[in-house]
C-alpha cells in the first residue's frame, strides 16, 4: 500500500519517469484526480480543502510568518532536503515539532501520539477480538507486542499539562471525529493514493463507534496512558513551548525522517512543521496484526493513517497545508 503511496508522491512532485515512458496505473489516475478544491493557488493540498481543520494549529492563525518564506520552507521540504536517516522501523516519537528543554528531539520515525498512533490503529483496523479489553489494557498490549519485535517505542507529555500528547489527551474527540468525517478523511487519504474500501470504511466506522459506546474504555485521567506506556518500557520526551507548526510533511522516503531543527535553523524559530513517516506504518501494522492475514495488516495501516490525518484535523485549523515528500 505505501510503495504506491511513495510511486504516487513522486509522480505529484515531478519525481517520476513522464507519463509517456511510465503510465499510471488506473489506481494511481484515480487517485489524482481531484474530489476536493484548493482554496488558494497553492500546489499543496490543506485540511481546509477537504472540509478538515477544527483546531487552531496553523498559518492562518498566525502574524509572525512572511509568506515567500513560508513558500519556501514547503518546496525545500518537499524536495527532501531536510531528510536525514531515522533510527527504528516503526512510529516512535510523535509528529509534534516541539523540542525538549535542550532544543533537541530523537532521529526516529513519526507519527501522531509517537507508539500511540500504533494503539490506536490496531484498534480501530483491527480484528474483531480486541473489542472486549480497554485503552490501557490495549496500550499495554501493543507497547509489549512491538518490544518483542525488537522495536523502540515511545510517547510524549510537555512542561505545562499533565498530559501533553494532544493525540493522547484528545483520543476520544478524535475517535469521534472519525465517526463524523470519515468521508472527508477518506477524500483527503485518497489523494494520496490510500483509498479505502467501502467495506474497510464501514468496519473502522463501526469500531470507532463500538469505542464511543463502551463504558470505561477511555481512561478519565488521559496522563495514565502516557504512564502505561512508560511502564511497559516507551521511552519518554518531555517538550516544551508553543505549537508553532505551519503544515504537515507526509514522509514516504524509507528509513528517514525530517529534520526540524534544520528547518527551523533555515527559516527561524517560528517556522515549524508536523512530520507524518508514513512509510513506517505498514511495518508497524505488520508486527501488531494479531490475525495474521495481509487483509488485516492493509487495514491496520490505513487505520494509523486515518488516526493521523482526524489528529491534525482536531488539532489544526484549515489552513495546515499537507507537504508531499517522495
Amino acid at each position: 500500500m505505501f510503495e504506491s503511496l511513495k510511486n504516487l508522491l513522486k509522480h505529484f512532485t515531478g519525481g517520476q519517469e513522464t507519463e509517456a515512458t511510465a503510465p499510471a496505473t488506473a489506481t494511481q489516475q484515480h487517485a489524482t484526480t481531484p474530489q476536493a478544491a484548493k482554496t488558494s493557488d497553492s500546489p499543496y493540498h490543506a485540511l481546509g480543502d477537504f472540509n478538515l481543520g477544527i483546531g487552531s494549529i496553523g498559518p492562518a492563525n498566525r502574524s509572525d510568518i512572511d509568506q515567500k518564506v513560508l513558500n519556501d520552507m514547503y518546496q525545500s521540504i518537499a524536495a527532501g532536503e531536510f531528510n536525514i536517516p531515522a533510527n527504528g522501523a516503526v512510529p516512535e516519537i510523535c509528529v509534534d515539532g516541539r523540542t525538549d528543554k535542550d532544543g533537541k528531539r530523537k532521529s526516529a520515525p513519526c507519527a501522531a501520539g509517537g507508539t500511540l498512533s500504533i494503539v490506536y490503529g490496531s484498534d480501530l483496523g483491527g480484528t474483531p477480538a480486541t473489542n472486549d479489553i480497554n485503552e490501557m489494557q490495549l496500550t499495554t498490549r501493543i507497547i509489549h507486542t512491538l518490544k518483542q519485535k525488537g522495536h523502540d517505542t515511545g510517547v510524549h507529555g510537555d512542561d505545562h499539562s499533565p498530559c501533553g500528547c494532544g493525540a493522547c489527551s484528545k483520543a476520544p474527540t478524535i475517535y469521534q471525529h472519525i465517526t463524523e468525517h470519515i468521508q472527508d478523511i477518506a477524500s483527503l487519504t485518497s489523494q494520496y493514493g490510500i483509498s479505502l474500501t467501502e467495506v474497510e470504511k464501514v468496519a473502522i466506522l463501526q469500531q470507532a463507534k463500538n469505542r464511543l459506546n463502551q463504558p470505561g474504555f477511555f481512561a478519565e485521567d488521559r496522563a495514565t496512558i502516557v504512564q502505561t506506556a512508560q511502564d511497559c518500557g516507551a521511552g519518554y520526551e518531555e517538550l516544551v513551548g508553543a505549537h508553532n507548526e505551519l503544515g504537515i510533511a507526509l514522509n514516504t522516503r524509507s528509513g528517514t525522517t525530517v529534520d526540524r531543527a534544520a528547518i527551523r535553523a533555515k527559516y527561524g524559530p517560528q517556522y515549524d512543521i508536523f512530520v507524518v513517516d508514513a512509510w513506517a506504518f505498514e511495518t508497524a501494522a505488520k508486527d501488531i496484526n494479531s490475525n495474521g492475514s495481509s487483509e488485516y495488516t492493509q487495514r491496520i495501516a490505513k487505520a494509523i493513517t486515518l488516526q493521523n490525518v482526524a489528529t491534525a484535523s482536531v488539532l489544526g485549523h484549515g489552513s495546515l497545508r499537507i507537504i508531499p515528500i517522495a
